[in-house]
C-alpha cells in the first residue's frame, strides 16, 4: 500500500528548503565584468578543508587535489622530501594507528605505495599485459635490486628445497593458476620468471573475491543524489542532457543577455517561465517532436503552480519527496554556471524576472521528455520511476571484481616490499586479505591527501626557515631619515618591484595596505558614463567622487566631450548598419577594407601600433588637467539615507587618512615624498580583464583610490586634525597617487603639476628609481613566460610584457595570482631583501604601534584573510581540475550575454579561471604568516567569525613570528607549536638576477646580499 500524499504545504516546505540548499552549492561569480577571486567552495567552508574536499568529490564529481603522478613528480624534483612525507604519516596516524600486518606494517604499505604506486587493473587489461608485455613475468622496474635479489633467492631456495608430497600440496593451493613443477624447470634458465611467476600464481590464489562494483552503488542512488540521466550515461545510453543543456542554454543566454544582444528577448517581464511558454509557441510546427512534447506539457500546466509542476515531474522521475533536497541540487548541478548565474540575478541583483524555482520546473519538463527518447533507445516505454529495473535486467552479471584485479594490487605490494611466494603462502589467504584491505583503506583520495599534505609542509619548511633566517641575521646599520616612502597594494604582483625598488637604497621604503586604500567610494571619471564602486564587494559606498577638468580647463572638455560623444555615435551606427541585410552589403567592403592596415598593424606590430593609436587619441582628444571633488560641501538628505554623498566631510576625510597611515605603520618620520600606487592591469580581448585588476577595488583599477587618499593627506586642514590625534606630517612632505600596471610595469603618477618646487629634484630621482625598478621586475617575470627570449636585459624585457599587453593573440597577458602561496602580515624587516618569487602578499603591520588587544591587527585580518584566502582558493580549485572548478582553455570560449564566457554555443558558463592563468599555478592553501603573538591571532579569531572558520577549518594554513623574540608557531590539529625550522638553509646572493637567471620554474628564497643593488 502506498504512502498517502503529502499535503502540498508540506512540499512547499521541502521545495523551499532544496532550493534554498542547492543556490547554496552552486556557484556565486558575479557577470565577468565583475570577476573578484572567492572561494570556490564557499558552499562547505563549515567544514574541514580535506572533509570539504571529499564532500565536493561526492557531490560534483570533482577533484580536490593534483593527480598521483603530479605529487610523486614532485617528490624526485625534491619539491617534497622524505621528511615531509613522514610529517604527513604522522598526521594520518592520529586516526589511523600502525599496526603490523603480518607480513608488512600499515606504515610502511603507505610509503611504499605513496612513492610507487599501485595501480588496479581489468582482467582484459591483465591479459593483455601478459601476453603482449609480459608484466607478470618480470619485476616491477621500480623494484630496488636489492629487493629483487632478495625475492629470486627466498624463491629459488624454496623452489629447490621442495620434496614431492610438498609440491603436490602447494600444487592443490594454486592450481589452476600455476604448477610449481612447470615453474620449477624454469628456474635454472629464468630464475628472475620463476620467481615472479610463483608469486604472481600465490597472489591469484590468496587474493579475496571483491565486493560488488559502482553500478549497483550508482542504481541505489539514484532518485536521491544521483538522476536518472546519470544512470543512462553509465550504461552508455544516448545522454538525455545533450539536447536539454542545448536548449536551455540557447534560452538563458538570451532572456539574461546584459546588453550584447541587438534586440532584448521579448516577454522577459513576464518571467522565465511564461517567456520559455511563449517563446516554443512562436513556431511549434519546427519544434523537433520532443520539444514539442515539452511545449505540450508547459501549455497544459499553465494554470498549475511552478511548485506543482516540479512535484508533478519529481513524482514523474520516481523521486521521493524524502529526497528533493539532494535531487533538486544535483538537477541544478547539470549546468551549475548557468543555475548560479540565475541564482545569483536573483538573490543578489535583485532581478525580479529571474527565477531560480522557475529555472528548475522548465529543466525538470526537459529532462523528462529527454528521457523519454533516451529510454526508447534501451526498449523501456513505461513509467520513467520504472527505468532502474529495466537498466538492472540490462546490464550483464559482471558486477563482482574479478579475483584478478585484486590479485594485481596484492602482486605490485608484494614486488615492492620483497615479499616473496613462499612468505604469503605461509602466511595465507587471511593475512593477504587484511593488506588488500589496508590497500582499500589507503585509496587514492587518501594517498593524495597525504602526498598534499606533504607538498604544503616542504613549502611551510622554506617559506617559515626562510622568514626565521632573515629575522635572525644582524640589524642592518642605520641609514639615517627615509628617502622614498612607496605604498603599494598587498597584491602578490607587487613583491617583485617592491624588493627591486628597495634594493636601490637603504632610504627606500615600502609599504602595503588594501589598495582601495581605506577610501572606499562611488567613482566617476571624467570619461565614464556611470558611477563605479571601486571598494572591496562586501563594503556599500556611501560617498560618491567625480573628477571634473579644472575651471579653466572647462571649455576644451566640453569640445573633448562633444568629439567623444559624436565619435561613439559614429562607431555605433556603422557597427549597426554593418549587421543589416541592406547596409550591411555596401559597408562591410568599405568598412573592411579601412580597418585591414590598422588590423594588420596590430597583428605584426602590436606594441607600435598601439603607441601610434594613443599618440593619435592624445592630438585629437588632449586630456584636460582635472581634480577629484572630494570635500563635500552638502550632507545627504536624511529622508534618503541610501542616497551617496558627493564627496567626504573634514572628520570622515581625517579618519580614512588616519585610519590607512595607522595600518601601515607609518604615523611619524615620514619621508619628503609619500608615493601610494594603486594597481591595474592592460590586456586586450580578454574577457577575464577584471579578474587581474585590483580585487579591492571591486575588480577595477585603485589609481582613483591611491590619486584620492594622496589628495585628502595633502590638505592642511587634514593634516591639522591629524596632529590631534599624535600623526603628524611634516610640512615638507608631499603625497602622490599613482597606479602601477601589473601587465606593462608602467607607473603613471598623477597630478605631478602640484608638487611644491622644492621637491622637483627629488622627484625626478623618484621616477628614475622607479623606472629601473619596474625594468628589473619585467625581467624577473619574463622567466616565466614561454614565448620571452632566453636573454633579456631589462630595457629589452620591458618593452616584451608592454608588447604582450596589446597583442590581440596573447592568451597570456600576465599571470596574475598564478604564483601565490603566502601572506605576510609585519613589518618589512621581516622580508626585505628576501627572493620570495612573487609568491607572497605582504601586508604592513607594526605590532609595537598596536594594543594588546590588537585592535589594529584585527581590522587588518578581518580583510586579509578573507581576500588572500578567496585568491589563492580560486587558484587551488582552478588548478587541480580545471574542467570542472575552472574554466578550461580560453581558446574556444565565446562572450555569453556580458555574463561570463561559454564553450562554442551551447555550453556552460564557465566559472573559475581559464587554463592560461593557472597553468604555472602550484595549488598550496595559503600560508599566513601573522607577527603577532598565537593569543593575540586566537583572540581575533574569536571575535571575527570568517577569520576563525578560515583558519580553524583548514582553508588558510597559519603560523605566527613572536615579534621579539621571532619564534616560529605553527598552527596544527592540536593548536599552535613550536615550528623547527633549517637555520642557516638560506641561500645568499648578491643580485635578485644571479638567483632567477636561466631558471623557469619556481625559485625558493635566498637573501640578496646588497641591499643597494637591482
Amino acid at each position: 500500500m502506498s504512502a498517502p500524499p503529502r499535503p502540498l504545504a508540506d512540499l512547499d516546505t521541502l521545495l523551499d528548503d532544496a532550493l534554498e540548499h542547492a543556490a547554496h552549492l552552486l556557484p556565486a561569480q558575479a557577470p565577468i565584468g565583475d570577476f573578484i577571486h572567492h572561494n570556490t567552495l564557499h558552499a562547505l567552508q563549515h567544514l574541514e578543508f580535506h572533509d570539504a574536499l571529499a564532500t565536493a568529490h561526492e557531490t560534483h564529481d570533482a577533484e580536490g587535489y593534483l593527480a598521483e603522478d603530479a605529487y610523486r613528480k614532485a617528490w624526485r624534483e625534491g619539491r617534497i622530501e622524505d621528511r615531509d612525507v613522514e610529517h604527513a604519516l604522522a598526521m594520518r596516524a592520529r586516526t589511523v594507528p600502525d599496526e603490523r600486518l603480518s607480513l608488512i606494517s600499515r606504515r610502511e604499505l603507505e610509503r611504499l605505495v605513496l612513492r610507487h604506486g599501485v595501480d588496479a587493473a581489468s582482467p582484459q587489461g591483465l591479459r593483455w599485459a601478459s601476453d603482449e608485455l609480459g608484466v607478470t613475468r618480470r619485476f616491477r622496474d621500480d623494484v630496488p635490486s636489492d629487493v629483487r635479489a632478495r625475492v629470486i633467492a627466498t624463491t629459488k631456495s624454496w623452489l629447490g628445497s621442495l620434496e614431492a608430497r610438498d609440491e603436490a600440496a602447494i600444487d592443490r593451493v594454486l592450481a589452476p593458476v600455476a604448477r610449481i613443477g612447470a615453474i620449477r624447470d624454469t628456474l635454472a634458465g629464468d630464475p628472475e620468471g620463476a620467481a615472479v611467476e610463483t608469486l604472481w600464481a600465490a597472489c591469484r590464489a590468496l587474493a579475496p573475491v571483491g565486493e560488488p562494483r559502482e553500478r549497483e552503488a550508482l542504481l541505489a542512488r539514484v532518485g536521491h543524489d544521483r538522476t536518472l540521466r546519470d544512470l543512462m550515461v553509465a550504461i552508455g545510453a544516448p545522454d538525455p542532457a545533450i539536447p536539454a543543456n542545448g536548449e536551455l542554454v540557447r534560452f538563458l543566454s538570451a532572456f539574461l543577455d546584459q546588453g550584447m544582444a541587438r534586440w532584448p528577448m521579448p516577454h522577459r517581464d513576464a518571467g522565465l517561465r511564461a517567456c520559455y511558454r511563449t517563446h516554443l509557441g512562436i513556431a511549434p510546427a519546427l519544434l523537433p517532436a520532443w520539444l514539442r512534447a515539452v511545449s505540450r506539457r508547459l501549455d497544459a500546466s499553465a494554470e498549475l503552480s511552478t511548485n506543482a509542476l516540479i512535484a508533478s515531474c519529481l513524482e514523474e522521475l520516481g523521486v521521493a519527496a524524502d529526497a528533493w533536497h539532494d535531487h533538486v541540487a544535483r538537477v541544478l548541478l547539470e549546468l551549475p554556471g548557468w543555475s548560479g548565474m540565475v541564482a545569483r540575478l536573483e538573490r543578489v541583483e535583485r532581478d525580479a524576472r529571474v527565477s531560480l524555482r522557475e529555472l528548475l520546473a522548465i529543466r525538470l519538463v526537459l529532462d523528462v521528455e529527454c528521457l523519454r527518447e533516451s529510454a526508447r533507445a534501451l526498449g523501456h516505454r513505461g513509467a520513467l520511476a520504472r527505468l532502474p529495473d529495466t537498466v538492472r535486467r540490462t546490464w550483464k552479471n559482471d558486477e563482482r571484481r574479478h579475483a584478478h584485479d585484486e590479485a594485481w594490487r596484492l602482486f605490485q605490494l608484494c614486488q615492492l616490499a620483497g615479499i616473496a611466494a613462499p612468505a604469503l603462502l605461509l602466511a595465507g589467504a587471511d593475512h593477504a586479505a587484511r593488506m588488500v584491505a589496508a590497500l582499500d583503506d589507503f585509496d587514492a583520495m587518501t594517498r593524495r591527501r597525504v602526498l598534499h599534505e606533504a607538498f604544503e609542509h616542504q613549502h611551510a619548511r622554506e617559506v617559515l626557515g626562510a622568514l626565521a633566517d632573515n629575522a635572525a641575521r644582524p640589524a642592518d646599520p642605520a641609514f639615517g631619515a627615509p628617502r622614498f616612502q612607496l605604498a603599494f597594494c598587498i597584491d602578490d604582483r607587487e613583491e617583485g618591484i617592491r624588493r627591486h625598488f628597495e634594493a636601490l637604497g637603504p632610504d627606500h621604503l615600502t609599504f602595503s595596505v588594501a589598495g582601495f586604500f581605506g577610501v572606499a567610494m562611488q567613482y566617476r571619471g571624467l570619461d565614464d558614463p556611470t558611477v563605479t564602486a571601486l571598494c572591496p564587494v562586501v563594503v556599500r559606498p556611501s560617498h560618491r567622487v567625480e573628477e571634473h577638468p579644472l575651471a579653466e580647463h572647462a571649455p576644451a572638455s566640453e569640445r573633448r566631450r562633444r568629439l567623444r560623444a559624436w565619435m561613439a555615435w559614429l562607431r555605433h551606427e556603422i557597427g549597426d548598419a554593418s549587421r543589416s541585410m541592406t547596409r550591411g552589403a555596401a559597408l562591410t567592403p568599405l568598412v573592411g577594407l579601412i580597418a585591414a592596415l590598422p588590423l594588420a598593424a596590430r597583428v605584426l606590430f602590436p606594441r607600435l601600433a598601439h603607441r601610434a593609436v594613443e599618440a593619435f587619441e592624445r592630438w585629437l582628444l588632449p586630456g584636460p588637467r582635472t581634480a577629484l571633488a572630494l570635500q563635500q560641501e552638502h550632507h545627504h538628505h536624511e529622508h534618503d539615507p541610501a542616497a551617496h554623498a558627493l564627496g567626504f566631510t573634514l572628520a570622515e576625510r581625517t579618519d580614512r587618512v588616519a585610519g590607512t597611515l595607522t595600518n601601515l605603520g607609518l604615523t611619524r618620520g615620514f619621508a619628503p615624498l609619500v608615493v601610494l600606487l594603486g594597481h591595474g592591469a592592460t590586456t586586450v580581448n580578454n574577457p577575464h580583464h577584471s579578474a587581474y585588476d585590483c580585487g579591492a577595488c571591486g575588480g577595477r583599477n585603485g589609481g582613483p583610490n591611491a590619486r584620492a587618499f594622496a589628495a585628502m593627506a595633502n590638505e592642511p586642514a587634514v593634516r591639522e586634525a591629524l596632529r590631534a590625534r599624535g600623526i603628524d606630517i611634516p610640512m615638507g612632505t608631499w603625497f602622490l597617487g599613482g597606479l602601477h600596471d601589473t601587465t606593462t610595469d608602467g607607473i603613471t603618477i598623477f597630478d605631478l603639476d602640484l608638487v611644491p618646487a622644492s621637491l622637483a629634484r627629488e622627484l625626478e630621482v623618484l621616477q628614475r628609481d622607479l623606472d629601473t625598478a619596474r625594468a628589473h621586475s619585467a625581467h624577473e617575470r619574463c622567466r616565466r613566460f614561454e614565448h620571452a627570449p632566453v636573454q633579456l636585459d631589462p630595457a629589452t624585457a620591458l618593452a616584451h610584457v608592454e608588447e604582450r599587453a596589446v597583442d590581440l593573440s596573447q592568451a597570456r597577458p600576465e599571470l596574475g595570482h598564478a604564483t601565490n602561496a603566502a601572506c605576510i602580515v609585519g613589518r618589512r624587516a621581516l622580508s626585505r631583501g628576501l627572493f620570495l618569487d612573487r609568491r607572497a602578499f605582504l601586508v604592513s603591520y607594526d605590532p609595537t604601534e598596536d594594543d594588546a588587544r590588537g585592535t589594529v591587527l584585527e581590522r587588518i585580518l578581518a580583510a586579509v584573510v578573507p581576500v588572500g584566502a578567496g585568491i589563492s582558493l580560486e587558484y587551488y580549485f582552478s588548478t587541480v581540475d580545471d574542467e570542472r572548478w575552472g574554466a578550461g582553455t580560453k581558446l574556444p570560449h565565446n562572450l555569453a550575454g556580458l555574463l561570463g564566457v561559454m564553450e562554442g554555443t551551447s555550453g556552460d558558463l564557465r566559472t573559475g579561471l581559464p587554463r592560461q592563468m593557472i597553468e604555472v599555478h602550484e595549488p598550496v592553501r595559503l600560508l599566513c604568516v601573522i607577527e603577532a603573538s598565537p593569543d593575540v591571532v586566537l583572540g581575533i579569531a574569536a571575535r571575527q567569525p570568517e577569520v576563525k572558520e578560515l583558519v580553524t577549518r583548514g582553508w588558510v594554513r597559519l603560523a605566527c613570528m613572536d615579534p621579539k623574540t621571532h619564534a616560529i608557531s605553527y598552527l596544527g590539529p592540536d593548536g599552535f607549536a613550536p615550528f623547527e625550522s633549517d637555520a642557516g638553509a638560506l641561500p645568499v646572493v648578491e643580485r635578485a638576477m644571479d638567483w632567477y637567471q636561466g631558471r623557469s620554474g619556481f625559485v625558493p628564497p635566498a637573501r640578496i646580499e646588497r641591499a643597494n643593488a637591482a
